[in-house]
């Protein structure tokens, strides 16, 4: 809203200075029109009806009339003018040298007072044209927006593929399994026979002390201890191969 306020104030002033600089051109080349020239004057001899038709008045231009002692210039109404009637005119001067300001466009009326004069053709109409008024200077031709450049297109990647699922670890998974495995089995040990099937251990009784021991029974005792020798070793080495 500023900006178009502001651009209707500058055409105003454009206009008005347009104007202003139009009416100065004017005052300074205005016309200043001696009446009857170059045949004559304001002194009877000249067609002023023809002399004026020859002319351009326009606003701000000036009639001067210059005349003898035995004339003057009266301006009058239209009727007065077409009857030569001077009761009642509405500018009179004898100064010899009248200038008239036309100021506005119309019609002006001029006469001769003296007896006679205005009857024998000293008057004078004059016709001020209408200025054409001046035309507003011409506002510079709108130029095209400038085009908005295209607002970046977001590049938009793949969703990265997602990492396939690993199976749920169970903290303590090993440690249950271990502690929940039964406990492992205990070797088993070969009894003394399956090395030796032949060695039988029989309970041993002590031999009575009364009674004498023969060589046969010394013999067969002595064979009974050796196979308890032999059965301890074999359990021995038994348990060290565990």
């Amino acid at each position: 809203m500023p900006s178009t306020m502001k651009m209707a104030d500058m055409k105003a002033v454009i206009c008005i200075a347009a104007v202003t600089v139009v009416s100065l051109v004017h005052l300074v080349a205005a016309t200043d029109y001696i009446v009857g020239n170059p045949t004559g004057g304001w002194q009877g001899k000249t067609d002023y009806k023809s002399w004026a038709s020859a002319q351009t008045f326009l606003p701000g231009d000036t009639l001067t009339f210059k005349y003898s002692s035995n004339h003057n210039v009266l301006e009058v109404t239209a009727d007065d003018y077409e009857t030569c009637s001077t009761a009642n005119p509405v500018i009179i001067d004898n100064s010899g040298t009248t200038t008239i300001a036309l100021t506005a466009p119309g019609k002006r009326y001029f006469i001769c007072g003296g007896p006679g004069h205005c009857q024998n053709g000293m008057k004078l109409e004059v016709e001020v044209a209408d200025r054409p008024a001046p035309t507003a200077p011409s506002s510079p031709p709108q130029l095209p927006p400038a085009p908005t450049p295209p607002s970046p297109v977001p590049r938009t990647w793949p969703p990265s593929p997602a990492p396939a699922a690993e199976p749920p670890r169970h903290a303590g998974h090993k440690r249950h399994k271990k502690r929940h495995s039964p406990p492992p089995a205990a070797p088993t040990v070969d009894p003394a026979e399956a090395y030796f099937p032949l060695a039988t251990l029989a309970p041993m009784s002590s031999p009575a002390a009364s009674l004498p021991m023969s060589s046969d029974t010394a013999a067969a005792l002595h064979g009974q201890w050796g196979y308890v020798a032999l059965g301890l070793v074999a359990l021995w080495f038994a348990v060290l191969a565990l």
